[in-house]
């Protein structure tokens, strides 16, 4: 309601590297100036969907605490993006664990770079055109994370941060006949997911922004933050 808009008392981010704090202002602090309450940024580069609503649910439980109506805004990652678990002992690939220091979960995308994927994890990886199952456990969880914010009243939204205009459900018609795909898609809460990135945003209204990755520059974020 308008009502509730008018009071959140802080604003919790998540998402990949096109959210995550840098050494200048991302949009996340021009939200929290244009609404001068607190910004909560846990966005973590290379953070694949998984780890985004995991540490959202996590961070979100002690927000709680101190917070009563907060706001949740997301730029989702990758769909093509997986999580494992990682079992070496390299330090370097350590810091890219985020959240807890208890946990060893980190993006396979790390463990290809630096040739530390076992052969199992390097099965995981799929060809392009095996995504179904990627989408449809994407559609599943943002429905039923979705649904867990709305029965606690908290206000979200949501975007794709990273490219996925590459994966449109229409092209998938299993997937576009499940009801919490239609469900989310018709979620006035969730901004059509491929149809709309920051890369491509970028290349329209960031002139500054990385060429090749479309990562914003800081008045790159500021624009997106108004828009």
């Amino acid at each position: 309601s308008s009502t509730q808009t008018m009071n959140y008392d802080c604003i919790l981010v998540n998402g990949d590297s096109y959210s995550a704090p840098t050494n200048s202002k991302v949009y996340a602090d021009f939200l929290a100036e244009s609404l001068n309450i607190p910004v909560k940024n846990y966005a973590r580069p290379g953070s694949c969907n998984k780890r985004i609503i995991r540490s959202t649910i996590e961070n979100l439980i002690e927000l709680k605490k101190e917070y009563q109506n907060p706001l949740v805004v997301i730029g989702w990652s990758f769909v093509r993006r997986q999580e494992v678990w990682y079992y070496g002992t390299n330090e370097n690939m350590l810091r890219n664990v985020f959240d807890n220091p208890e946990s060893r979960l980190v993006t396979l995308d790390f463990l290809l770079n630096a040739g530390e994927a076992t052969l199992e994890q390097k099965s995981m990886i799929l060809p392009d055109i095996q995504i179904h199952k990627a989408l449809t456990d994407f559609y599943t969880d943002l429905y039923t994370f979705s649904n867990c914010l709305k029965s606690q009243n908290i206000d979200y939204f949501w975007f794709s941060g990273a490219r996925n205009t590459d994966c449109p459900i229409q092209s998938f018609p299993y997937i576009m006949s499940l009801a919490q795909v239609a469900a989310v898609t018709a979620d006035p809460n969730i901004l059509k997911l491929h149809d709309f990135c920051i890369m491509n945003w970028a290349q329209e209204n960031d002139p500054d922004a990385n060429p090749a990755t479309g990562h914003l520059s800081e008045s790159g974020h500021k624009k997106f933050a108004e828009l």
